[in-house]
C-alpha cells in the first residue's frame, strides 16, 4: 500500500512547513523541495534502499510501515506483526532518547542528565498550570505527573499525548543543555532544527550507535534520523491540529 501509506499521506498534507524541509534537508545532506516525489525518495530511496535495487521502482516503495519495522530492528526495539504503526514509532522515539540519555551521562555526567529531567519536568508543570490545552490532555498531563514523567517514559509506559510532551520538553531540555539557543515554547513542538542538531549525522547524540551499524545497502545514520522526524512531525499535527 505504499501509495497514500502513512509517509506519503504526510507528505500531500499540505501541513509540512518550510522549516521541515530545512530540516529534512540537513538530516539527508541533499536540498529537498516540496514535491511529493522529492521527500519520498530521498527517505526511501536514497536513505533506506540501495539506489541500484531501486531503478525503475515507483518512489512510492518500500512501504512506510517496513522502513519503520527495519529502524526498530536496527535499534534492537521489538515489534510484531500485529504492532500497530503508532506503536512502534512510540517505541522507536523512546529508545533513541534512552540512547541519548546514557550517551550525555557518558560524557556529561549523571548530574547533567538529572538537570535536564528537573527543567523538562519544570516546564511540563507550567503547561499543566498554564490552562493552554484542552481539559482531557491537562488531566492525561496531570497523571504522568503523578507517576513520575521520566520514569514512566524509560519504562515504556507512555503514549499518546502524555509521550508526545514528555518527549518535546526532553527534547527541548537536551539541546539547552548542549548550548543550542531556543525559544522556551512551553507547548510546541519538536523543533526540526534542534533534531537535526541532536540527532543528524554531525551530532554525538547518536554517535556510540553508527559505530555498531554495518550500514550496507542503507544508510542508517539518516534513515533512523529522519524516521524520527517523521514521527515528530506526525504527532505534531495529530495533537496540534
Amino acid at each position: 500500500m505504499a501509495e497514500f501509506d502513512e509517509l506519503d499521506k504526510l507528505i500531500i498534507s499540505g501541513k509540512l512547513t518550510k522549516d521541515d524541509y530545512s530540516s529534512f534537508s540537513e538530516i539527508l545532506g541533499i536540498e529537498i523541495s516540496d514535491s511529493r516525489e522529492s521527500l519520498n525518495i530521498a527517505i526511501r530511496h536514497r536513505a533506506y534502499g540501495h539506489a541500484i535495487a531501486n531503478i525503475g521502482r515507483s518512489y512510492h516503495y518500500p512501504d512506510y510501515i517496513e522502513i519503520l519495522r527495519a529502524t526498530a530492528t536496527k535499534l534492537g526495539v521489538k515489534w510484531k506483526v500485529h504492532s500497530s504503526l503508532e506503536e512502534i514509532e512510540n517505541n522507536i522515539l523512546i529508545e533513541v532518547m534512552d540512547i541519548a540519555r546514557e550517551n550525555i551521562i557518558k560524557e556529561k555526567g549523571e548530574e547533567a542528565w538529572k538537570e535536564i529531567e528537573r527543567n523538562a519536568e519544570k516546564e511540563i508543570n507550567k503547561l499543566i498550570e498554564s490552562g493552554k490545552i484542552d481539559k482531557k490532555f491537562a488531566e492525561e498531563l496531570k497523571n504522568v505527573r503523578a507517576g513520575g514523567a521520566m520514569a514512566m517514559l524509560f519504562a515504556g509506559k507512555l503514549a499518546g499525548f502524555g509521550l508526545y510532551i514528555v518527549a518535546n520538553q526532553l527534547f527541548f531540555a537536551i539541546a539547552r543543555q548542549l548550548g543550542l539557543k531556543i525559544g522556551f515554547a512551553v507547548a510546541g513542538p519538536i523543533i526540526g532544527k534542534t533534531l537535526a542538531f541532536l540527532l543528524g549525522p554531525a551530532g554525538w547524540i547518536l554517535a556510540g550507535i553508527w559505530m555498531i551499524f554495518d550500514l550496507g545497502d542503507t544508510n542508517w545514520k539518516k534513515t533512523i534520523t529522519s524516521v524520527v522526524l517523521v514521527i515528530s512531525i506526525r504527532q505534531r499535527i495529530k495533537y496540534e491540529s
